[in-house]
């Protein structure tokens, strides 16, 4: 019996150890599928200049299409840009919908729970906007107004968390919303500093606070586990930040998306 019995264990070790190696050999790298597949899938909110904005030819533009752009020709693919609500790209990350989130991101605690990120490669801040003459001077006074702000972004979860008393409006762009506080539907956007200057820009009577109130970081998202695709993606955005790369295209999409 005892015969039998170390048979049976060692059958079934062998059965075990096959299906954990079987199924480990099936799970193809992430570069692998890419190449394969022959593109890099980009997910973005086309609604964020000079990060991600509408060109004049209604193709996706801006700071972070050229460095996905950049991430591509490194793998030798194709990119393919997917223009999503801004709220929705983390889950469309997770599922596989796309290959990165690249949408003038803050690297959050929280996001950090749901996927991995990037090296940081823009510095930003949450700045406030205003109609021009509002009693409006410093974030406390935001109490007890109407604050608009993108859905979904720090500007939204800032507002939400930090101003007391305040009623949030929730805007799906940030474009929305500066549309809003010209027509004088709200009283205050919270919202990134360069898209802030795109608003003020794009708005006659609208100006922009000087006090910042957060100080934050722009990474790119990657699905959790797909550590050679993170690899890669870092190792261009290095290269992008070290020669100047990085800001020769917010001062080049600045000017583009003013026009």
């Amino acid at each position: 019996m005892k015969t039998l019995y170390k048979g049976l264990a060692l059958a079934l070790a062998v059965i075990l150890f096959a299906s954990f190696f079987g199924c480990a050999a099936s799970k193809t790298p992430t570069l692998d599928k890419i190449k394969k597949a022959g593109k890099l899938v980009m997910l973005t909110n086309a609604a964020f200049p000079p990060f991600e904005y509408l060109g004049d030819d209604n193709n996706v533009a801006g700071v972070d299409a050229d460095i996905a752009a950049a991430i591509a020709a490194e793998l030798g693919v194709k990119l393919e840009i997917i223009d999503m609500d801004f709220d929705g790209i983390i889950m469309a990350v997770q599922s596989g919908k796309g290959d990165l989130g690249v949408a003038g991101m803050t690297a959050t605690e929280e996001r950090a729970k749901s996927v991995d990120f990037s090296v940081d490669y823009v510095s930003t801040t949450q700045m406030i906007i205003v109609p021009q003459g509002s009693p409006i001077k410093t974030a406390e006074d935001l109490s007890g107004k109407n604050v608009g702000v993108q859905l979904g972004t720090t500007g939204d979860l800032f507002a939400t968390d930090y101003i007391e008393g305040a009623e949030i409006s929730r805007f799906k762009t940030g474009s929305d919303a500066g549309i809003a506080l010209a027509n004088g539907q709200i009283d205050a956007i919270v919202i990134d500093a360069m898209p802030a200057d795109q608003i003020v820009a794009a708005n006659a009577g609208l100006v922009l606070l000087d006090e910042p109130l957060t100080e934050e970081q722009y990474a790119i998202a990657i699905k959790k586990g797909n550590d050679d695709l993170k690899e890669v993606v870092n190792k261009v955005l290095e290269k992008l930040l070290k020669d100047g790369t990085v800001d020769a295209l917010i001062e080049k999409h600045m000017a583009a998306a003013a026009n």
